[in-house]
């Protein structure tokens, strides 16, 4: 079941995040290392770093460890991000196996794996390359329309490639450079929220949130302050806009940057079909008994 929300271009959307907090210790973890971070009705989703298993990691907003969901087919050879959209089976996760340390992979590799109900995700792999040579990254970025973009880790000029819909039948899907960012830190993670409009890119102590009614990277971003997390490669949207991210180490953390000030986008400044329409909030997986409240800070 994928529960849905329509979003048009009267909905608010946030403009500033608080400093990040912590909510939570997740205790029996399988591992240390949180890659990626997926926001899912009741709960969210992670996965292991280079060389770990092939498997989703599921837990909640209480710190409890709630299953590990193998990935049929799957090899993780430095899986670095996940994020959850719509897809034809429903509800799919896409795992970025896209780190690439010495910049030696000649393709990498995006993990297609719809959601069922099941104890285990049947792993597709959509082979990708970037049209200019290898690049180690970390951030995914998988948006409503079916577009992906991929942002690399280096530290002085991030390079953002895209690509308008992933093939995952074997052949190779070419990312195409679309821009350059300077944000003076590398790229640990990334989001795009429910309805697309709004891009979340990290670094281990900062981040930034790119958007409004359009994505315009060329605009200035809000910037994001992630405080006491170890080692943060993680950050994931929720329904609210509000983010959260996790730590590794051996105490893994989840931590939450809320929402403290929104705005109204008028079809006046942008269009009404600029980025505001039908879109997901969250995979609701009744199956898996993810149907409790996520808890908030209040």
């Amino acid at each position: 079941m994928l529960w849905l929300t329509l979003a048009n271009a009267a909905d608010p959307t946030c403009t500033e995040w608080d400093p990040s907090q912590l909510v939570t210790n997740v205790g029996g973890m399988p591992s240390t290392e949180s890659s990626g971070l997926a926001v899912v009705s009741g709960g969210f989703l992670t996965i292991d770093d280079a060389g770990g298993d092939a498997s989703i990691y599921r837990f909640d907003a209480d710190g409890e460890f709630l299953a590990t969901i193998p990935v049929d087919g799957a090899t993780n050879t430095d899986w670095e991000d996940v994020a959850v959209t719509p897809c034809d089976e429903g509800t799919c996760a896409w795992i970025a196996d896209i780190g690439d340390n010495d910049e030696n992979r000649a393709t990498v590799t995006i993990w297609r794996a719809p959601i069922t109900n099941q104890m285990s995700f049947a792993g597709v792999a959509c082979v990708v390359s970037y049209e200019d040579g290898p690049h180690d990254a970390e951030a995914l970025l998988a948006f409503p329309d079916g577009s992906f973009r991929i942002v690399t880790k280096d530290p002085d000029n991030a390079k953002v490639f895209h690509i308008d819909a992933l093939v995952c039948d074997g052949s190779t899907n070419i990312f195409s450079k679309e821009t350059e960012l300077v944000l003076g830190a590398s790229v640990t993670g990334g989001s795009v929220s429910a309805d697309g409009s709004l891009v979340a890119l990290r670094s281990l102590e900062t981040g930034w949130v790119f958007g409004g009614c359009a994505l315009d990277w060329a605009a200035s971003p809000v910037d994001l302050l992630f405080v006491g997390e170890l080692q943060g490669e993680s950050v994931a949207f929720a329904e609210d806009s509000s983010l959260w991210s996790s730590s590794e180490g051996e105490k893994f953390e989840l931590h939450v940057l809320e929402c403290v000030s929104s705005e109204t986008l008028e079809c006046e400044e942008c269009g009404c079909e600029a980025g505001r329409g039908g879109a997901w909030i969250s995979a609701g997986l009744a199956g898996w008994g993810l149907m409790r409240r996520t808890r908030r800070l209040r």
